[in-house]
């Protein structure tokens, strides 16, 4: 080869590897007495869910001009890595590679396989990242299923609970009946797709008088506890407080008024079933109506569809409307595409069902988490706008619970005779309830003295949320009594880099939590980034 000419496959590998050993960009924590001379980053952890893309490497690369400028600039500049491993996306790609069922493991041998897969994963981000040459400091990386991440995440889940600001409740939760567990309302996205709207002549208990109801879910029908008119709908006010038979199935529910009812979609006359969607609920919780449960966790149908029961509920749809034809009941049916809420992990369209969950409030400080975002810096300035879009979108408290198998527990037993939540004490944690005991021999409440394991997992988000307090070394110093911080400098960071499509999750939770524990918002500025895309 000619001297002078650049061979980047002998050139480039051997620097990388000389700026690890060297530890050419690692924090100097000696250096970084006063915050004032501290830049700190808080950089997205990859979600640990298959190789790294061209986007991954965009966004990092974006990071690394801003360390690179703070370094030249005199800051010190603290630029950690992070895998997020502890997630449903770590637990599809370990049923994924491996082809099973995280359903048909006893627990720890499925954590045990999802850690193994991701390792693997994990140590080709690294050689990714490395290989770009982005000036990252790999003496600060964590994992988000690591012990030390389990205790702070496990933390806040206390702090939050001592505070009041955590409850569990059974009532209506957002469910994916493929990956069978509850998510939260940030986890669903819009999907248009092809269906039909099915005209369905109802019958009026005890005269002769039928009218119309369409609907694009034949399948809840046996769900139905009532049907709603509108009180300005003057051609079926009539209706109101009679009761409507539900055909094929025989059932007679209330024929009510609401203001809700939306006159200008199909006949005007909507049914209630639940759940079909948000409206069911409100309605459901408003008119105090009665549960039926048609579909289960698995989507598939119950008992109370007679005949259908155990069918899908895809199927289940396809031979009721059969069935309704045969019995003159089905008046029309059309194609159309409307909108459907998935789960944005597997586009599945979600169901809603009465479980039992953990929640953290939300609603009632939406105008102080607006606020919060105010007090960034955001650039661009526009993506303010997404932020403010969706915290006064929100409808939902923050379900933060998971029935699966890999993720970080709740620090949570119940007292078997009355219920009573027992907490794990700050200095035990972490703790995984299916193998440790209780802090205490004998229920506070009742006396009694035997416990059950909260079996449900934390949402990713809920640790995610919290690496502002993980890289800053948050934890609980049981001799003083209060949360403290091993690098008290790093806080508030001064920027959080992320992509826009996580603004609503990543963003806004690391806001939420942070405030809660802190007072304060974790980051001066935000740099939001675009999208790598394709054709399509």
């Amino acid at each position: 080869m000619p001297s002078g000419d650049y061979d980047p496959e002998t050139t480039e590998p051997e620097w990388q590897r000389r700026w690890v050993d060297q530890e050419t960009y690692a924090y100097d924590e000696e250096a970084a007495t006063d915050p004032n001379t501290v830049f700190s980053i808080d950089s997205p952890p990859p979600t640990v869910s298959g190789d790294l893309h061209m986007g991954h490497l965009y966004g990092f690369t974006l990071q690394d001009f801003v360390a690179r400028f703070e370094r030249m600039n005199g800051e010190t500049t603290f630029f950690p890595f992070g895998y997020d491993d502890n997630g449903i996306a770590s637990e599809r790609l370990t049923e994924d590679e491996l082809d099973i069922r995280h359903q048909d493991f006893e627990r720890r041998e499925f954590q045990r396989k999802c850690r193994e897969v991701c390792a693997k994963y994990e140590e080709q981000f690294t050689e990714n990242i490395q290989g770009l040459g982005v000036s990252v400091d790999w003496n600060h990386t964590y994992q988000t299923i690591e012990p030390r991440t389990q205790r702070i995440s496990q933390l806040s889940f206390v702090d939050l609970y001592e505070q009041g600001r955590e409850y569990r409740e059974k009532a209506p939760a957002i469910w994916c009946p493929e990956c069978e567990t509850a998510i939260s309302q940030v986890e669903t996205e819009d999907d248009e797709q092809d269906s039909h709207f099915h005209d369905i002549a109802f019958g009026v208990a005890g005269n002769d008088e039928e009218f119309t109801i369409s609907t694009t879910r034949p399948e809840l029908l046996p769900a139905c506890v009532a049907v709603f008119v509108h009180p300005e709908d003057d051609e079926n006010q009539h209706l109101v407080g009679e009761s409507a038979e539900i055909p094929l199935f025989g059932h007679e529910v209330p024929i009510l008024a609401d203001e809700s009812v939306d006159m200008e979609t199909g006949s005007g006359i909507v049914m209630c079933c639940t759940f079909g969607d948000q409206n069911d609920i409100e309605w459901y919780q408003i008119h105090d109506l009665d549960l039926r449960v048609a579909i289960d966790e698995s989507g598939h149908m119950t008992e109370v569809a007679g005949e259908y029961e155990g069918l899908h509920s895809a199927e289940a749809g396809e031979a009721i409307v059969e069935d309704l034809d045969d019995a003159g009941a089905l008046l029309d049916r059309r194609a159309i595409t409307h909108t459907v809420n998935v789960h944005e992990r597997c586009g599945t369209s979600v169901e809603f069902l009465v479980t039992e969950q953990w929640y953290i409030e939300l609603l009632d400080k939406a105008d102080e988490y607006l606020e919060a975002g105010r007090e960034m810096e955001w650039f661009p300035e526009k993506m303010f706008t997404r932020y403010k879009h969706w915290v006064e979108g929100l409808q939902w408290d923050w379900l933060i619970s998971r029935q699966r198998s890999s993720g970080i527990p709740f620090p949570v037993w119940y007292c078997d005779d009355c219920g009573e939540e027992i907490i794990a004490d700050k200095a035990d944690l972490p703790v995984d309830p299916l193998s440790d005991d209780p802090p205490v021999d004998a229920c506070p409440a009742c006396g009694h003295d035997e416990f059950e394991p909260e079996e449900d997992v934390l949402d990713t988000w809920a640790t995610s949320s919290l690496t502002p307090l993980i890289n800053a070394g948050w934890d609980w110093d049981e001799e003083a009594g209060e949360f403290t911080m091993e690098h008290p400098e790093l806080y508030q960071f001064d920027m959080r880099p992320q992509g826009h499509d996580i603004i609503s999750f990543w963003l806004f939770h690391t806001v939420v939590k942070c405030y809660e524990h802190t007072g304060e918002v974790p980051f001066e500025q935000t740099l939001i980034n675009g999208m790598v895309l394709d054709e399509n």
